[in-house]
């Protein structure tokens, strides 16, 4: 059955919960969130009764919890009404007293609510009950991306092409809305048991249209949001000012991590990856992977150009450049590379500004994981 394929592990480190195939039991693995390495024992370790289980929050009655996190939780239900199962997420109360936590909260259902995809979860109601509030939406039998590059060390490239291109198709729908993601990761893709990739979690995403309005804008100007392993150098210095360019890095940086086994830039700590991401270049997956055609390498390697000019420009043109290199995968391709030189030297006089952000998100990223062990989940 599909409970007894996964296990439930927490990381200490940034408190977040999520599944990994039973396959991984005795194995070291990252936390898809942080990075830090979790040993994933024979059973999870003894926890406090959940006493939201078994709870009925409009009209779903809460079987089991799939994950948590300093925000909350996400919880496999049963629909009553309607006689099937639903993903519930639900805000949790000491987060719920933060007003733009709720404004967040509920950005993201409205955004996720105004798509219709195949490659979208789909969000089907929100709002809040009993003070509690809440999310209803597909659920998925599976489990992440992440899990399944953990269990297969990596995947074949054929395979992590398919699921690449799948999420620039959901991308691409998502900017018809005028909808960025901004959190692109594995963790934040879905993988069902036949295979089918989902694109989850737009709890960071934001549409262009709407926070060009001062009223509706939930990023301040400058503000860095994301997952730094994944996230483009343009997102780093103001999370505010990105486009769709800065997904397609993210889904490169995921396209890398999936081919070859290992993020583009590692580090101890956020600052140290982040100073690797806007100062260095990553390694080519041939040269960790050498059974990857070149064709595939070159993609992947113009996606996370760090001048956004330099990469597809949007997710329709991903799709594009892809299946042109499905094509003929052992063609080599021609980056685009003359804007990046042209802009390299104001891209380092830029550096001091640079530092000081890590500097600070350094300090805020200390604060944050204290402030999460603080909270609790409810």
């Amino acid at each position: 059955m599909a409970e007894d394929r996964y296990l439930l592990q927490t990381c200490k480190a940034c408190v977040h919960e999520f599944r990994v195939p039973m396959s991984l039991r005795g194995r070291t693995v990252l936390c898809p969130y942080c990075g830090a390495k979790i040993n994933i024992g024979a059973a999870t370790p003894d926890k406090p009764v959940d006493k939201l289980v078994g709870q009925v929050i409009r009209g779903c009655r809460l079987d089991k919890r799939l994950g948590a996190g300093a925000m909350g939780a996400v919880y496999e239900a049963w629909y009553i009404k309607g006689e099937r199962k639903v993903a519930i997420k639900l805000l949790s109360s000491k987060a719920a007293e933060i007003p733009e936590v709720i404004q967040r909260f509920i950005r993201e259902a409205e955004l996720c609510k105004a798509l219709d995809h195949d490659n979208i979860i789909k969000v089907f109601d929100y709002g809040e009950e009993r003070g509690v509030h809440y999310i209803v939406m597909e659920v998925v039998e599976g489990t992440t991306l992440s899990g399944v590059i953990e269990d297969a060390d990596h995947l074949p490239w054929r395979q992590a092409c398919g699921i690449i291109r799948s999420m620039a198709s959901a991308l691409a729908h998502a900017g018809e809305k005028d909808i960025i993601h901004r959190d692109i990761k594995p963790a934040n893709i879905l993988i069902r048991n036949d295979g089918e990739a989902k694109l989850a979690d737009l709890g960071l995403g934001k549409q262009l249209s709407a926070e060009t309005s001062p009223e509706f804008a939930l990023t301040m100007q400058g503000a860095t949001m994301g997952t730094p392993a994944y996230m483009p150098p343009e997102q780093i210095a103001d999370a505010s000012s990105v486009d769709q360019s800065a997904d397609v890095y993210s889904l490169g940086a995921t396209f890398y991590h999936a081919v070859t086994g290992r993020r583009p830039f590692e580090g101890s700590n956020a600052a140290e990856i982040m100073n690797k991401l806007r100062h260095e270049e990553a390694p080519e997956p041939r040269s960790l992977v050498p059974e990857i055609p070149v064709g595939i390498n070159d993609l992947i390697m113009q996606m996370l150009e760090k001048i956004p000019e330099d990469r597809p420009q949007h997710a329709n043109d991903l799709i594009a450049e892809i299946d042109k290199t499905l094509a003929n995968p052992e063609q080599a391709r021609q980056r685009r590379r003359g804007k990046a030189r042209r802009g390299g030297q104001n891209q380092q006089s830029g550096g001091g500004k640079g530092l000081l952000i890590i500097v600070i998100l350094v300090l805020l990223a200390g604060a944050a994981a204290a402030a999460a062990k603080f909270m609790g989940v409810f």
